[in-house]
């Protein structure tokens, strides 16, 4: 055996003498160090710190491997935490910060908060990457009734954009108190839902002729419905008066769609070819059927 293999079995033989058994380890703990042993572990690093990092590797598993369970289990207590990594303050240190933003921002609104708490670090990624701004924004895409309610309260003017008219972005703070407010309108409408807690109202639609609407659509403004005696009817929203009735179609009115221009109507007289200039027949003026 060469000289470096000698002196490798020695040490490794010398340190699994100072690591054996669970009762010298803690005696090892609660006593001062012996001079002697100050001095060879002082020769054992320094031997240790000459070979590469390959050797260095297999030295220690060879170490390891000759240790007890109790031993086992001191040394991942004492590497676990070396291993960790807070790798959302990480990424900003090195100019990453969008990496970071961009992890935090799969969270919900309860793990959201708990973020918050970690550190001042994780807080600032949250509210520079304005995260509660994307959650609502999230959710009043993947949620109708988040996205009716956007609507009706008027927040949604503050969401998917950089900056509103006004020049003026709101700081996360703004949404972070916005958010609580949102939930609990959102419970209200569902509690209200369950407990028949609401204002029903009604518009009737039967004629001589009829007593089936198949289908209508509505903003803030109107509500327009397609009825069983092949008629159109425009409603007051708010009055719920009706405003204009819309003929020509032979058949039952099954489907429309309408825009700021027009209103397009089916009906189960097998035509599509009714196209009504939306804007003359709101205005309640004689509007002309195109074709």
């Amino acid at each position: 055996m060469d000289a470096e293999s000698i002196l490798h079995d020695k040490i490794v033989e010398y340190m699994t003498k100072l690591s054996i058994g669970t009762s010298s380890m803690i005696a090892a703990k609660q006593r001062k160090p012996s001079t002697s042993y100050e001095k060879q572990k002082e020769q054992c690093v320094k031997y240790f710190d000459q070979w590469t990092e390959t050797d260095q590797v297999e030295f220690v598993e060879n170490l390891i491997s000759r240790m007890c369970h109790y031993q086992h289990g001191h040394i991942n207590s004492y590497l676990k935490p070396m291993l960790q990594r807070d790798f959302i303050t990480v990424l900003p240190a090195r100019g990453l910060d969008h990496i970071a933003e961009n992890i935090l921002s799969f969270l919900d609104a309860r793990s959201l908060c708990a973020a918050e708490l970690v550190c001042k670090e994780w807080y600032r990624v949250i509210s520079d990457g304005m995260l509660w701004k994307k959650l609502m924004e999230r959710m009043v895409r993947t949620d109708t009734l988040w996205k009716g309610l956007s609507e009706r309260r008027g927040w949604i003017q503050y969401l998917f954009k950089n900056k509103p008219s006004d020049g003026i972005l709101p700081p996360d703070c703004f949404y972070r108190s916005l958010y609580p407010q949102i939930i609990q309108d959102i419970e209200t409408i569902e509690s209200n839902w369950r407990c028949g807690h609401h204002g029903l109202q009604r518009i009737h639609c039967h004629s001589e002729t009829s007593k089936g609407v198949y289908c209508l659509q509505y903003d803030d403004q109107k509500i327009i419905s397609g009825l069983r005696d092949n008629t159109i009817k425009i409603w007051d929203k708010n009055t719920l008066e009706c405003k204009h009735v819309l003929t020509g179609h032979t058949g039952s009115v099954l489907c429309l769609q309408y825009d700021d221009k027009v209103i397009i109507t089916g009906s189960s007289d097998s035509t599509v070819r009714y196209v009504w200039l939306l804007p003359v027949v709101v205005g309640l003026h004689s509007g002309e059927l195109t074709h």
